[in-house]
């Protein structure tokens, strides 16, 4: 094993380059369509370490295990889970008796598990973090130099690997997502978002791999380049796959990767590889592109803190408007939310939740301490509501260690935790709490005897959790520092106080800072005009984070002008934008009156699944029947999503949690169709292919395909071809609707295409997936390609119409 530090000297050194795609080669090895290639550093050993010396006499410099599907979850699809250990062990001594001599590095490679965790799949964090800390324990035992986490596309799954690989690996970690289109991963996650997340989970390179070809990673890395000083690491595929005579092929030479290679080391990447489709030629291509190019020396840019979501990433910069956290989801004072919580509902969340988005809220803190309830399994599920429902970073608010837990296992992104004070007992809990999960803290000016009266020791107890924090490995970056805001009807000098106090953090510690502005007006009439005058004095000094009601008027319009008049709006752009002549209707009402169908529309918009019978109950006692909601309601917000998803707005989770809702919704309606007027337009068999075990995008178009009235026979994942064509034979399937996600297992579907045919079936077949594309369907003789589930639906009905 190498230093972390002796990593990054050399990367800062030298363009370091990494091998090619392993699994793709092991495939024109004679690795088996279905077959796991991890199987082969068991049987076919010889195949595995020909293809590690293949890359190194190429110019490899770090190798790539051959354990990309190495983890006992992924392993247990092929019923290779028992030989986890082996198969791990024996890879690394395949790899490290190939680069024997050559001061080559090996590098344990882990991938994607093959379940979605939750909310995209149903795989919890927990096994998620033990099936990749058991990997990497194998993989370090085994003497790798450095691990590499690659083509993850879940946020939630990366950071369970990452923390796995940090807390049970001392080397070198570099972390690696999958972008589908450059722009996004298929769960939403944006490169920015995947630095932020990575970062704080101390990765010592951060980058991009698999997705497309190098031009969609190119223009992707561009956008980060800027954001971190880091070593970056690329790994992109040879091109989109094609078929070619019943063979997966790759359409980018040697000289076009070795063409890119080049960018991206000019450009400022310090780590180069390639991915699928990509053999030793191409590696010996890009190393001669890349011989005598010096790594760029990056400069990052002056954000100071950054805070994410599963699919956005806040920055607090000065010269950035000041951002704002929602305080509403909070029962202090709320007898209604109180009592939701305590049932165990969470609607008012949920709806406080998008309601503070919509106002203007950057981050939402999350409270929900109420009396005798589960504190921890009440935040738990808070937190996988609020996550749900909107695409905001959140602030976890609980002075209880144990739910503050049960939060940071549900977070998709980079949370803060609020809070913790000077007090050595909760730093010693809360700290390492947040190192662990890569979380940011809120520190309060406060200890055991409780806010100091003086400026200068609430100053202190500042700066005694900053060195905490800073001596238990927290980044300067991941602290930040609330005053204390006290109520000025009752000690009328310590308002003036708490301002000073910010300003000498600012000045002195350089941190973000914090404050609860609301507090300052207790117990006096017209508390918004002084929440108001208040909040503008603490902008000027120095005020980065202002915890308010987003439904304030006053605060947004405080904090719009503040923005202008600090030169944190440039051009006014924002405020222009706010205000240039449109009325503000941004505040919230207690009732939702609109039309019973709007309510429902967006119920099934937004994936309310806790409303959704309920909704629909209201519908049909309004005088709607079950056809007309189907098809005037419930399929036009299904539309809506997925031209949401279309636009990038909408990802993956949000369409799951709307086809589920869809699903419930329709599972009632269904109940009440009418025998003889219950359309069926078709039987459709739907199949992820053999070898195959990806299927929550099929899932997806199964629900969407029955609720356009198809009869949907689902035959799963990994279906073996005989009994496709056995099933859409015995029931006269109109159409078959097949998926893959893997470039090994694309090639099954021509196959199929052939059975079908030879067996005299003749079914109109629509093929998808994350790896095909139009060019790919048309190469097999497939009838149509869809592109997500509504694209699918759409086909179809043509196929139906005879328009197609």
């Amino acid at each position: 094993m190498i230093t972390r530090q002796e990593f990054k000297d050399r990367a800062y050194r030298e363009i370091i380059l990494l091998d090619g795609g392993m699994g793709t080669l092991l495939q024109s090895r004679g690795l088996g369509i279905g077959q796991a290639p991890e199987e082969f550093n068991l049987n076919r050993a010889e195949v595995v370490e020909q293809s590690h010396r293949d890359f190194v006499e190429a110019g490899a410099q770090v190798i790539l295990t051959n354990t990309f599907g190495g983890s006992r979850i992924k392993l247990d699809e092929y019923r290779l889970g028992n030989k986890a250990r082996e198969i791990n062990m024996n890879a690394v001594k395949l790899a490290l008796k190939a680069t024997n001599g050559t001061g080559v590095w090996v590098a344990g490679s882990i991938g994607p598990c093959g379940k979605y965790l939750k909310p995209v799949g149903k795989l919890d964090f927990a096994p998620a973090y033990h099936t990749f800390a058991e990997q990497v324990r194998y993989l370090a035992n085994a003497d790798v130099d450095l691990i590499i986490i690659e083509t993850m596309s879940d946020i939630r799954e990366a950071r369970a690997a990452m923390m796995a690989a940090r807390h049970n690996f001392d080397g070198p970690i570099i972390a690696q997502m999958t972008f589908a289109d450059g722009r996004n991963t298929i769960t939403g996650t944006d490169p920015l978002t995947a630095l932020t997340v990575f970062e704080a989970l101390e990765a010592d390179a951060v980058g991009i791999n698999c997705s497309t070809g190098p031009e969609e990673i190119y223009d992707a890395i561009k956008g980060i380049l800027t954001k971190t000083i880091l070593p970056l690491s690329v790994e992109p595929n040879a091109g989109m796959p094609r078929i070619k005579e019943g063979r997966t092929c790759f359409p980018a030479s040697p000289e076009h990767l070795a063409e890119y290679a080049r960018k991206f080391a000019e450009a400022g990447v310090n780590l180069i590889g390639a991915c699928c489709g990509a053999g030793p030629r191409h590696i010996r291509a890009m190393a001669e592109a890349i011989k005598g190019i010096k790594p760029v020396m990056r400069e990052r840019d002056c954000c100071r803190s950054r805070l994410a979501s599963r699919g956005r990433t806040i920055e607090i910069c000065d010269d950035l408007p000041v951002r704002m956290i929602g305080e509403r989801i909070n029962p202090t004072g709320r007898k209604k939310l109180r009592q939701e919580l305590k049932d165990g509902k969470f609607h008012l969340v949920r709806r406080e939740a998008i309601e503070q988005v919509k106002a203007g809220a950057d981050i939402l803190d999350v409270n929900v301490g109420v009396a005798g309830i589960d504190e921890p399994e009440t935040m738990r599920m808070a937190i996988q509501v609020v996550q749900k429902a909107v695409d905001a970073p959140i602030s976890i608010d609980s002075a209880n260690p144990d739910a503050l837990q049960a939060a940071l296992e549900e977070i998709e992104g980079k949370p803060l935790i609020n809070s913790v004070t000077a007090e050595d007992a909760k730093l010693d809990r809360v700290l390492p709490m947040a190192k662990h999960f890569g979380a940011s803290i809120l520190g309060l000016t406060l200890d055991e005897n409780g806010i100091p009266s003086t400026v200068e020791e609430r100053l202190e107890l500042a700066r005694k959790i900053v060195n905490r924090g800073l001596e238990i490995g927290l980044r300067h970056e991941d602290i930040f520092i609330d005053p204390l805001t006290l109520a000025v009807g009752a000690e009328p000098d310590k308002s003036l106080q708490s301002l000073t106090v910010l300003r000498l953090i600012k000045e002195q510690l350089g941190v973000t800072t914090v404050m609860g502005v609301s507090n300052v007006s207790f117990g006096l009439p017209n508390r918004a005009l002084i929440n108001r005058t208040f909040l503008s004095m603490a902008l000027h000094n120095g005020l980065d984070l202002p915890i308010v009601n987003p439904f304030s008027e006053s605060a947004r319009q405080t904090i719009d002008t503040a923005n202008i008049l600090l030169n944190r709006d440039k051009g006014a752009r924002v405020f222009i934008e706010a205000y240039g002549g449109v009325e503000d209707e941004r505040a919230v009402a207690e009732a939702d009156t609109r039309p019973i169908e709007e309510k429902l529309f967006d119920t099934i918009l937004y994936g309310n699944r806790e409303v959704i019978i309920q909704r629909i109950e209201e519908a049909l006692d309004a005088g709607w029947d079950a056809l007309g909601l189907n098809e005037k309601v419930l399929i036009p917000a299904l539309q809506e999503v997925g031209k949401r998803y279309n636009s990038r707005e909408f990802f993956l989770p949000q369409v799951i949690l709307a086809a589920e809702t869809m699903q419930d919704a329709f599972r009632r309606l269904k109940e009440l169709f009418p025998t003889t007027e219950a359309e069926n337009r078709g039987t459709i068999v739907l199949a992820t292919v053999k070898g195959d075990v990806h299927d929550i995008g099929k899932n997806i178009v199964s629900t969407v395909l029955q609720n356009y009235g198809y009869k949907v026979i689902d035959l799963g994942k990994n279906v073996d071809t005989k009994d496709i064509v056995k099933i859409a034979k015995e029931t006269k399937a109109d159409f078959v609707g097949l998926s893959a996600l893997m470039t090994t297992t694309m090639v099954e579907m021509g196959r199929i295409i052939h059975d079908l045919n030879e067996a005299g079936v003749n079914p109109a077949v629509i093929v998808g997936g994350a790896v095909v594309n139009k060019s790919f369907a048309d190469e097999i003789g497939a009838d149509g390609y869809g592109k997500d589930a509504m694209d699918a639906v759409r086909i179809i009905d043509l196929l139906v119409d005879g328009k197609a």
